[in-house]
């Protein structure tokens, strides 16, 4: 069963309109619609909010859609990172040692004079 599937079975046990699960939601009515029919997906907090409306599991909830699964599915991040890496993303730092270097060098100089 799809996402959009579980939660308009679960808002019509409760005999919800989308536009109740909305107003409950704090989202459109069209964000419903749109989870419904799988043309969109909740954010994670709304899905936290959806499974403590419907007092069911995320997993529960997720479960079986493989689509949305596949979506928020997160790859194994590096465990290390190079000092090129970090450099690539961090090169700012470079001026920042600079500009201490080039204060701390003569202050360290004038000090054992």
């Amino acid at each position: 069963m799809i996402l959009g599937q579980r939660i308009r079975e679960e808002r019509e046990k409760r005999n919800w309109t989308q536009n109740d699960l909305a107003e409950l939601l704090n989202v459109s009515r069209q964000s419903v619609s749109k989870w419904e029919i799988g043309t969109a997906y909740p954010d994670i907090d709304r899905l936290i909010q959806i499974s403590d409306l419907f007092e069911v599991s995320l997993d529960s909830l997720i479960r079986g859609d493989d689509k949305f699964q596949k979506k928020i599915k997160v790859e194994n991040p590096k465990v290390g990172m190079t000092f090129w890496d970090f450099l690539n993303h961090r090169w700012w730092i470079i001026f920042i040692v600079a500009w201490c270097l080039a204060w701390l060098i003569p202050v360290i100089i004038h000090a054992f004079k």
